[in-house]
């Protein structure tokens, strides 16, 4: 199960350790409504209907004592105020893009198998595009911009991986190609520091991170994690430039902008959009 390809906000994105999240009190479970850009709604918005229906069906849950609703405008404004500097991200969202919701909040008592309960049910009612509970996709944003370098692993998929490598097509990155990359790294403008990441320290993050997904963790091996360079940038450093000369070398499988993804795990958590559409994040 190689993570080298994962994609998605939430794996991508530097997740907060689940140990250090209290769910059951103080996040909201964000139940979003379907719009006709939303997968899995066929294209449709939800109806009047749809929308009472979920509304009682979650004011009815007997562990739930708040429910609130988020309507498309005053979602539209949030995000326009929250996204004001961030000018790609506010053209590729259409206020008709931006979903209804209703915000959930639990008692305080409830456990993490009532609170995924809740979402579970939720995500199976007509005229819901997605429910997620906002505490287990909380991100942090990195507190300076990051490049992470994810190198090729046997079988990735990367176009760096699999053209132009001779005989380590389809396998992982080389000594001659780490020192390569390691070469363009320490030449980059704008770079504040860089540290190599090994299988072992990887897993040891990953499993920290996800310590509450028992089945995730236990179906990960040490071998499945990629090894990876995680740069640190001078704040207004050109990151766009080094991320997709660092993409394009032989060996390196992906090139993240960290401080991207962070925005597009922020759309997808807090304001249901799965895409960032013009955003370049690697």
């Amino acid at each position: 199960m190689a993570l080298s390809g994962m994609t998605g906000p939430v794996v991508a994105a530097e997740a907060v350790p689940a140990s250090e999240i209290n769910v059951s009190k103080d996040w909201e479970i964000a139940v979003f409504l379907c719009t006709p850009s939303a997968e899995g709604c066929h294209k449709r918005y939800a109806t009047a209907k749809q929308r009472r229906d979920v509304e009682t069906f979650l004011k009815n849950t007997p562990q739930v004592t708040d429910v609130r609703f988020v309507s498309r405008a005053a979602a539209y404004a949030s995000f326009r105020q929250e996204f004001a500097g961030q000018k790609k991200v506010l053209a590729s969202v259409r206020a008709k893009d931006m979903p209804e919701s209703f915000r959930v909040r639990v008692s305080g008592g409830v456990d993490r198998t009532d609170r995924t309960w809740i979402v579970l049910s939720a995500n199976r009612r007509p005229g819901v595009g997605l429910a997620l509970d906002q505490g287990k996709s909380r991100v942090e944003a990195p507190l300076t911009p990051e490049i992470s370098v994810y190198l090729c692993m046997k079988g990735s998929d990367g176009p760096a991986c699999r053209h132009g490598r001779g005989k380590a097509n389809k396998l992982g990155a080389t000594v001659k190609e780490k020192k390569a990359i390691v070469t363009v790294i320490e030449r980059i403008p704008g770079l504040e520091s860089y540290v190599y990441e090994d299988q072992r320290t990887a897993y040891r993050n990953f499993v920290r991170t996800y310590a509450d997904n028992k089945a995730l963790v236990a179906a990960v091996e040490v071998s499945d994690m990629p090894e990876s360079y995680r740069l640190s940038m001078r704040s207004k450093a050109d990151i766009g430039t080094p991320r997709r000369r660092l993409a394009r070398m032989p060996g390196v499988n992906r090139a993240v902008d960290q401080g991207c993804m962070f925005w597009e795990a922020r759309l997808w958590s807090e304001y249901g959009l799965q895409k960032l559409g013009s955003q370049e994040c690697g």
